[in-house]
């Protein structure tokens, strides 16, 4: 028979290198960040990731030299992966109370213009006062944040009946077009790329000046303990910002 002393030696042993290979497991694996579909931002094309988003969030990981796994997914799904944890992030939200609770904050990657927009026909005008649209009804997707001051528009001086929640861009376009509310509400760019791709942008025009303006970010899971990648992060992302990498990438997606 094995003395004590050696088969605890043998087992501490044991404990150890199944610690280290589950480490090296997770170090090989990298870190996951979560987002949705979201043209011009995020999508996919020929099964290759394209979009603003991900080309900076994928050279700021090249730069940091770390390993990145992205995936794309509703959003509401994406948000509470990484707002619980079960991802190491989520990438193209708004900075919310609620939110910062659980995740840790980049500098902001991007600005994101709310806009409403209507059928062509309408007869409804905007001057930036949203008091003057509180009889209108409105097509919004689940999940979104469209900032604060709009949120609390519909919050609180909008009927919650005049708020129709759909679970896509794509649906609430066409939801718009069959007369099922008076304004739909999105970002600008990826809106109205929506639309174009939907062959319907003929029959559809911006209702005014964008109603709200929104630094986005990259949120990194609270819960695993991120903040130091995200401070590492939003290092690479200066690096970018001074180099000139984040306008040549601005450039590639964005014409304004």
């Amino acid at each position: 028979m094995a003395p004590k002393t050696f088969k605890n030696t043998a087992l501490l042993a044991a404990l150890f290198v199944c610690v280290l290979l589950v480490s090296v497991a997770s170090w090989a694996e990298g870190y996951s960040l979560v987002s949705l579909e979201y043209e011009p931002y995020s999508y996919t094309q020929n099964g290759t990731f394209k979009g603003y988003d991900i080309e900076v969030i994928e050279e700021c990981f090249r730069r940091m030299g770390e390993e990145l796994d992205i995936e794309l997914i509703p959003w509401t799904r994406a948000l509470k992966m990484g707002m619980s944890g079960e991802a190491d992030g989520v990438f193209g939200a708004f900075k919310l109370p609620e939110r910062v609770e659980k995740m840790f904050f980049s500098e902001p990657v991007r600005a994101e213009k709310i806009s409403f927009f209507v059928r062509k026909d309408s007869p409804l005008v905007f001057n930036g006062d949203l008091n003057q649209l509180r009889n209108c009804s409105f097509g919004v997707v689940s999940g979104y944040s469209y900032g604060k001051e709009v949120d609390s528009f519909f919050k609180n001086e909008v009927p919650e009946s005049h708020v129709e929640v759909g679970v896509s861009p794509e649906m609430n376009i066409a939801k718009l077009l069959r007369g099922r509310f008076d304004i739909y509400v999105g970002d600008t760019f990826s809106s109205l790329n929506t639309m174009h791709k939907m062959g319907v942008a003929g029959q559809i025009r911006r209702l005014g000046p964008p109603v709200n303006i929104s630094a986005v970010h990259v949120a990194f899971s609270r819960k695993r303990k991120l903040g130091r990648l995200r401070d590492r992060f939003d290092a690479a992302l200066e690096a970018m910002r001074l180099d000139g990498t984040l306008d040549r990438i601005k450039k590639k997606y964005f014409d304004e």
